[in-house]
């Protein structure tokens, strides 16, 4: 059986305000339709917030890592609400001080990726347990992400959200022009998609075997030749996604992993598509 600590009416109290200001915070960014993906939730909050940590001398600084994908999508009204709250805090404990809102990549899939949304400030020290940051991190557990507490005397406090965040499907892209000025023209580029022709379409269509067979050895080495394949044909997104799988499948194999190397092999295909349309010059 749990037990709950029963709370003070003041501690009731300050627990509802806290509800009702995260609250209030999410129904601000739910009038913000633009606000649907994580560009224009951090260029959001940067435009609300830099005003207040001016007024509060607070010097106020966004950094983010460029390996971000630039199209995340999630709940960002939601988590909106629970970064602009922590930055609110961070500015107020930081007066005079710094705050920094930085944005990191920690984890990455075929389909996703996982950020740390770490605000950061020179305050006074805290601990987890402040009851300031309850509703925050129920709100993140809801979401599916978790809060991190770091503090000391030495450095302050750094809160950190992390969040897995969906990647639209990228479109299949090849550069026939990077590759036909490596090759040095119309027919040595001919000659080598003749050659990537034979070798793409001859493990596409080994991928529905490999797929049936159990385990993932044979898949990795699979992975491994086409994404080498697509490198050789300037599709470098597609080989990177590859190796991303290859990468992902030392974990083991599961019902999402076999999707997505499905879905690899199917945008291979297309790439290979793309490849034959400009094997002859008189298509150029």
């Amino acid at each position: 059986m749990s037990t709950s600590h029963p709370r003070t009416p003041s501690s009731r109290h300050a627990f509802a305000c806290l509800s009702r200001r995260l609250g209030r915070l999410v129904s601000r960014f739910r009038r913000h339709r633009a606000i649907d993906d994580l560009p224009a939730l951090l260029a959001h909050l940067g435009r609300r917030y830099a005003p207040l940590a001016r007024a509060r001398q607070t010097t106020l600084e966004l950094d983010v890592d460029p390996a971000v994908a630039p199209d995340l999508t999630g709940a960002m009204d939601e988590l909106g609400g629970v970064v602009g709250y922590l930055l609110e805090r961070a500015i107020d404990v930081a007066a005079g001080g710094y705050a920094a809102l930085q944005v990191d990549l920690v984890g990455e899939t075929r389909t996703s990726q996982t950020v740390h949304l770490t605000v950061a400030d020179d305050g006074e020290a805290t601990t987890a347990s402040d009851p300031k940051f309850l509703i925050p991190a129920a709100t993140l557990a809801h979401l599916g992400g978790r809060l991190q507490i770091e503090s000391g005397a030495d450095f302050g406090t750094r809160v950190i959200v992390e969040m897995t965040f969906s990647m639209p499907r990228r479109v299949p892209h090849v550069d026939i022009e990077a590759l036909r000025c490596t090759l040095g023209g119309q027919a040595a580029l001919a000659e080598v998609i003749a050659s990537l022709d034979h070798a793409l379409s001859r493990d596409l269509a080994d991928l529905d075997g490999l797929l049936a067979k159990a385990g993932s050895d044979h898949l990795q080495a699979w992975l491994h030749r086409v994404a080498g394949v697509l490198g050789m044909a300037e599709a470098s997104g597609l080989a990177q996604v590859g190796l991303l799988l290859e990468r992902d499948l030392a974990n083991g194999r599961h019902e999402a992993i076999d999707r997505s190397v499905r879905d690899f092999g199917d945008d291979a295909a297309a790439i290979l598509d793309l490849l034959r349309e400009h094997r002859d010059s008189d298509r150029l």
